[in-house]
C-alpha cells in the first residue's frame, strides 16, 4: 500500500514537473516570438527610416540639379528635375507620417517629438520643390515667346510679344499667389522645426534660408501686385492715358510744387507712344477768357495771391495727394471744355505728379543729354531749364507762348535713352523710382478703385496717413515769393509735454531766407499748415506776419486731421519763426496709459526740404524702449530727442516701462 502511494506521488509530481516545462516552454516560444516580432519591428521601422533618407536625400540631388538646370536657362530640364524633386520629398514625407503611427513613437517622447520635427522639414523640401516647379514652369513660358532671341530692353520686342508677356504676367498671379502662399507655409514649418538639437549644426544653414525665404516673401508681395496692375499700366490690353503734372519745388506747393507744365501721356503695350507737354497758361488763359468758367478759390489763395478765380495752376491746394488729384482732374477737364477743346479729351487712367529731383535722379542713370543747343545733366538741370524758361527764351527769338515746349524736348529725350538701357541696368532704374516714391518725387493717382488699392499699398499716391496715434504734417505753399524755395532753409522742431490730466504740443517751423531780390528770389511768402491728429484743440500761434490763424478739420481728405494755418513772409537775408501751440485729443493720452506706448508718424510734404526735424518728448512714466529711424537720445528716464532728416516719412514708437 505504502509503494503504491509513493509511486502516486512520484507520478504526480513528474505531471508538475511536465506542467511547469510546458509553460516555460510556452513562454520561451512567446518569449522567441516577441523577439522576432520586435527585431522585425525595428527592422521594418529602419527599413521606412531609409526609405525616408534615400527619398529626401534624393529629393536634394534633384532639386540641386534643377536649380543648376534654371541657372543655365534650360527651364523646361529645371521644371522635370523639379517635379521629381518633389515626388521624392512627397514620398518622404508620407513615410515619416507612417512612422510616427508606430506604437513605439508614441509612447517615447524624445522620438515622438524628432519625428515631428522632421516632418516638418520633408513638408518644407516637398513645398519649396512644388514652388520651383511652379516658377520655372512660367520662365518656361516665357523663354517659349522670347524663343531664345536676346533682348537688351524691352522695347526690342515685337507687338505680338509684348502682349504675349504682358497677359502671361496678368494671367499668373493666382500662380504667384500660390507659391507665395507655399513660401509662407515653410516659414512657419521651419519655425517649428529650428529648436531640434540635432538639427544645432545646420543653425546657420537654415538661419539662411529663413531670411531668404522671408525675403521672397516680401519679394513676391510686390510681384504679386505689379502683376495685377502692370498690363493695365502699361496699356494692355487698351492704352491708358495720364496727366502728367510738372511740379516746380522751388516754388513750393501742398502737393510738391507749383504746376508749371502739364502734359497727356499714352502708353501701350509698355511703350509710350504720345507724350505732349505744354505750359499750365496754355489751358488757363483760354479758359479765363470764359466767363461761364468762375471758380472761387480758397481764401488764403484769394487773400495772399490776390486773385478771385480758381485756375488748374492753384488746384493742388490740398496736401493729400489724392483730394487734388480729383481736383486737378476736374479743373483739365472744366477747362478743356471752356477753352472749346472738349473733343480732345480722354479717358485718364491717372494723374502722375513729379518734381525737378526725379529728372535729375534719371539724368544720373542715362547720363547727359542735349536739346537745342544746351547740356542738361544731373547737377545743372533745374538751373539750366530754369534760366532756359525764364530768360534765355527772349535771346532766342521765342515766344512766352512757347517758352516751355523745350520741357517737352528735354522729357522725349530721357525716353529715348531710358527705353535704351541695357536689362543689367533696370534694377538700378527700380531702384531710383523706389527712392524717388519714398521721397515723394514721384506720386501716381489711379482712377479705378481695385488699381488705386494696389498703388496705396506701395505709397505711390502720397495720401495722409490713417492713424491713431500722434501725427505731424507740416505744409508750405509759397505764394508770390517767385522761385525762394531754392534758396531756403527750414528745420521743424516738434516738442511734447504730458502731465498727468493732459499732453501739451507745440511745433516750432524755422525759415531762413538765403537769397536776394532778383529774377528768381524774393522775400519768402508761405501759407503754412500744420496737421495734427483730429481734436487737436489749438492754444496759441506766434509769427504770423498778417492776417487770422486758422482752426479746423480737414474733411476733404479721406483720414481727416485738424490743422492750423498761418501766413509768414521772411525777407531776404532774414530768419522767422511760426509757432502753434496745441493740446492732444485724449485718445493719445489714453494709449499711453492703457496699451503702454506712445507712437509719433511725421509725414514728408512732397517737394519741401527740410534740414533737419527734431522731437523734444517728456513724458509721465519711464521710458522702457523705442523704435525708431534716425537719433535718439535719452534724458533721464522720461526725456527722448529724435533727430532726422525729413526726406520720407518716419515713425517713432517708445514703450514705458
Amino acid at each position: 500500500m505504502n509503494n503504491f502511494n509513493k509511486i502516486d506521488d512520484n507520478h504526480n509530481q513528474d505531471k508538475k514537473i511536465n506542467y511547469f516545462r510546458g509553460i516555460i516552454n510556452v513562454f520561451l516560444f512567446v518569449l522567441i516570438v516577441f523577439a522576432i516580432f520586435l527585431l522585425s519591428y525595428f527592422l521594418f521601422f529602419a527599413f521606412k527610416a531609409k526609405q525616408v533618407y534615400f527619398s529626401a536625400n534624393l529629393g536634394q540631388e534633384k532639386i540641386n540639379k534643377s536649380l543648376e538646370a534654371f541657372r543655365e536657362g534650360n527651364f523646361s530640364n529645371a521644371t522635370l528635375l523639379a517635379r521629381e524633386a518633389n515626388d521624392n520629398f512627397s514620398k518622404a514625407s508620407i513615410e515619416l507620417n507612417r512612422l510616427s503611427n508606430f506604437l513605439l513613437v508614441n509612447k517615447i517622447s524624445f522620438l515622438r517629438e524628432n519625428l515631428e520635427d522632421f516632418k516638418y522639414l520633408a513638408k518644407t523640401a516637398e513645398i519649396l520643390s512644388d514652388s520651383a516647379e511652379k516658377s520655372f514652369f512660367i520662365a518656361q513660358e516665357i523663354e517659349d515667346i522670347v524663343a531664345g532671341k536676346k533682348f537688351d530692353n524691352f522695347l526690342e520686342f515685337n507687338e505680338q510679344e509684348k502682349t504675349r508677356l504682358l497677359k502671361l504676367l496678368y494671367e499668373n498671379s493666382p500662380e504667384l499667389n500660390g507659391i507665395k502662399a507655399n513660401i509662407d507655409l515653410s516659414l512657419l514649418y521651419l519655425e517649428k522645426a529650428e529648436n531640434n538639437k540635432f538639427l544645432a549644426r545646420y543653425d546657420s544653414r537654415v538661419g539662411e534660408l529663413k531670411k531668404y525665404l522671408d525675403f521672397s516673401s516680401k519679394f513676391l508681395s510686390n510681384i504679386i501686385s505689379f502683376s495685377a496692375v502692370i498690363p493695365s499700366l502699361t496699356g494692355y490690353p487698351d492704352s491708358a492715358y495720364y496727366l502728367i503734372l510738372l511740379q516746380n519745388n522751388n516754388e513750393l506747393r501742398p502737393t510738391g510744387g507749383f504746376i508749371g507744365s502739364y502734359g497727356i501721356m499714352e502708353i501701350k503695350l509698355g511703350d509710350i507712344v504720345r507724350l505732349e507737354t505744354n505750359d499750365i497758361y496754355h489751358l488757363d488763359m483760354p479758359a479765363s477768357l470764359n466767363n461761364d468758367f468762375n471758380v472761387s478759390p480758397p481764401e488764403p489763395i484769394k487773400k495772399y495771391l490776390g486773385v478771385n478765380r480758381w485756375f488748374m495752376r492753384d488746384s493742388n491746394w490740398s496736401p493729400d495727394f489724392p483730394t487734388s488729384a480729383k481736383n486737378i482732374k476736374w479743373f483739365f477737364e472744366q477747362e478743356m471744355i471752356a477753352s472749346g477743346r472738349k473733343s480732345e479729351l480722354v479717358n485718364l487712367s491717372g494723374v502722375i505728379a513729379i518734381t525737378p529731383r526725379l529728372i535729375t535722379d534719371l539724368l544720373y542713370i542715362t547720363g547727359p543729354i542735349e536739346v537745342n543747343g544746351n547740356i542738361y545733366d544731373k547737377d545743372n538741370f533745374t538751373d539750366v531749364l530754369q534760366h532756359e524758361v525764364e530768360m534765355a527764351f527772349r535771346e532766342d527769338n521765342i515766344s512766352e507762348w512757347d517758352r516751355k515746349n523745350v520741357i517737352g524736348d528735354i522729357v522725349k529725350e530721357i525716353k529715348i535713352k531710358l527705353f535704351d538701357l541695357p536689362s543689367d541696368r533696370w534694377q538700378e532704374l527700380l531702384d531710383l523710382f523706389n527712392k524717388n516714391i519714398n521721397r515723394k518725387n514721384f506720386l501716381v493717382y489711379l482712377f479705378d478703385d481695385y488699381k488705386r488699392e494696389i498703388s496705396k499699398s506701395f505709397s505711390w499716391d502720397g495720401e495722409i496717413s490713417q492713424t491713431d496715434v500722434d501725427f505731424l504734417m507740416v505744409v508750405d505753399t509759397n505764394l508770390a515769393a517767385f522761385k525762394t524755395d531754392r534758396v531756403m532753409d527750414k528745420r521743424i522742431v516738434y516738442s511734447l509735454n504730458e502731465s498727468e490730466k493732459e499732453i501739451i504740443s507745440e511745433v516750432n517751423v524755422y525759415y531762413k531766407n538765403n537769397g536776394w531780390f532778383d529774377w528768381q528770389t524774393t522775400r519768402y511768402r508761405t501759407y503754412t499748415r500744420v496737421y495734427v491728429p483730429t481734436g487737436g484743440q489749438l492754444i496759441e500761434a506766434s509769427g504770423i506776419s498778417s492776417g487770422e490763424v486758422y482752426s479746423s478739420i480737414d474733411q476733404e481728405i479721406k483720414n481727416p486731421k485738424s490743422f492750423f494755418g498761418g501766413f509768414i513772409s521772411i525777407e531776404p537775408e532774414k530768419e522767422g519763426v511760426l509757432s502753434f501751440k496745441y493740446k492732444l485729443p485724449t485718445d493719445i493720452k489714453e494709449i499711453i496709459n492703457q496699451k503702454g506706448y506712445y507712437s509719433l508718424k511725421v509725414q514728408k510734404q512732397p517737394g519741401n526740404e527740410i534740414k533737419e526735424f527734431k522731437a523734444n518728448l517728456r513724458f509721465e512714466k519711464d521710458v522702457a524702449g523705442f523704435e525708431r529711424e534716425g537719433n535718439i537720445e535719452l534724458k533721464g528716464q522720461r526725456e527722448i530727442v529724435w533727430t532726422t532728416q525729413l526726406d520720407q516719412d518716419y515713425e517713432l514708437k517708445v514703450y514705458f516701462k
